[in-house]
């Protein structure tokens, strides 16, 4: 079997650490190291590790504060695996994930394999209505083979989300490939960027000549009062002693000046995709579809819990590129008060008592108690023949697939 790099970047949160790191010691792939990212953290992370007498878990400390892409960058060129996967220090893998992922990489040709995480909400999240809360999507395409570059002008005419591209955070990526992108560099680094998990997809499309995109959920992808991505979305990061503020005074490097930082996903997207114009010109990335941005920033906008700081930033970008477009002053946020629980489109949520999950490794186990379930009579939760029927379709569909090669 091909050998596998686990990184997981960390600074300062040795609570949540220490289960994603159970979560990865649970694994029974044998073939891989556990790299340990240490942010020169002043708390007792190097403790949490050592902790672990597992001989695959290897730490690493960048010695001084660097910028969150400076820690993934630096654990990057420290990596031995034939194969790299990025995890979060609040995230986890479910049980036998790793032996069914590099199984199925190791039968195919392709150089990535992507998932669908499935979402969790911590106990300290810092939303008490969404504490606890799981969440699932799918696109019905349980298996596919994927085009990046198909993939990525789809991702940036916001038709579809970023995580469907060979992102390295939420797939598994060949380390030949990761070089070839170094070497169309500017400057010998691959994370030239600000959000490292969103850049490494944008970038990868354009390298990867396929992939394995499924729904399966390998990773479960936990918010906890650390995350910089839930900070940013809800808090503001100016002034406040917040995860966002902290990230927003250490990035290196800053967005072209005609896409303001502001708390939208859409801004990140376009702000990394012109990172990576900019240090990647060997890419040859096209020039991005601004018309798209101002209209997917407006429809952003409704979800925000900032709405008026997007627009802003929208009408800024419309000038700066000279657009004439009708952006409004003000729109009226959707709902998003409490969390939707139930079947709704294409994402299922629901909510485990805290009694039964309060940290990543256990609702890693939940799931992994879900998918092995048969689909059963009317007493089984629905939320087990939903999981179910996505586990009995991957497994079917990957081995047809794969037969076909």
């Amino acid at each position: 079997m091909p050998t596998l790099s686990i990184v997981v970047p960390t600074r300062e949160r040795s609570d949540t650490l220490f289960h994603t790191i159970r979560t990865l010691v649970d694994q029974d792939y044998q073939d891989c190291e556990i790299l340990i990212s240490d942010n020169a953290s002043k708390d007792n992370t190097r403790q949490v590790v050592e902790s672990f007498s597992d001989s695959r878990i290897r730490y690493e400390n960048t010695g001084k504060r660097v910028s969150m892409s400076e820690n993934w960058e630096y654990a990057l060129q420290r990596v031995r695996g034939d194969f790299v996967t990025y995890i979060g220090d609040d995230d986890g893998f479910i049980p036998g994930a790793l032996t069914k992922a590099m199984r199925l990489l190791e039968q195919s040709p392709v150089d990535a394999l992507v998932w669908s995480k499935i979402e969790y909400a911590w106990p300290d999240y810092i939303d008490e209505n969404w504490r606890n809360w799981f969440s699932l999507q799918t696109d019905g395409n349980v298996v596919q083979m994927a085009d990046g570059r198909k993939k990525l002008r789809m991702v940036m005419l916001f038709h579809e989300v970023y995580n469907r591209l060979p992102c390295i955070y939420n797939g598994i990526v060949r380390r030949t490939l990761l070089d070839k992108v170094v070497a169309l560099s500017t400057n010998g680094l691959f994370f030239n960027s600000i959000s490292p998990d969103v850049f490494s997809g944008i970038a990868l499309s354009m390298i990867v000549d396929g992939y394995l995109l499924t729904d399966y959920p390998f990773s479960v992808s936990g918010a906890s009062r650390h995350s910089i991505g839930t900070s940013f979305g809800r808090q503001p990061a100016n002034g406040e002693d917040t995860p966002a503020a902290k990230f927003m005074s250490e990035i290196p490097r800053a967005y072209d000046p005609r896409i303001p930082m502001t708390p939208s996903i859409v801004a990140i997207v376009m702000g990394e995709y012109l990172l990576a114009r900019q240090f990647f010109p060997g890419l040859r990335l096209p020039e991005p579809h601004w018309g798209h941005y101002i209209r997917a920033m407006i429809k952003n906008a409704k979800s925000s819990f900032f709405p008026d700081e997007v627009l802003r930033s929208a009408a800024h970008t419309a000038r700066a590129v000279g657009l004439s477009a009708s952006i409004p002053d003000t729109v009226v946020p959707s709902a998003r008060l409490a969390a939707p629980l139930g079947i709704r489109q294409n994402t299922f949520s629901f909510k485990a008592p805290v009694d039964m999950v309060s940290n990543v490794h256990d609702a890693c186990r939940l799931v992994a108690g879900m998918l092995p379930s048969a689909i059963g009579g009317d007493d089984t939760p629905p939320y087990r023949k939903f999981v179910s029927k996505i586990r009995d379709c991957v497994i079917s569909e990957a081995k047809t697939l794969f037969r076909s090669f």
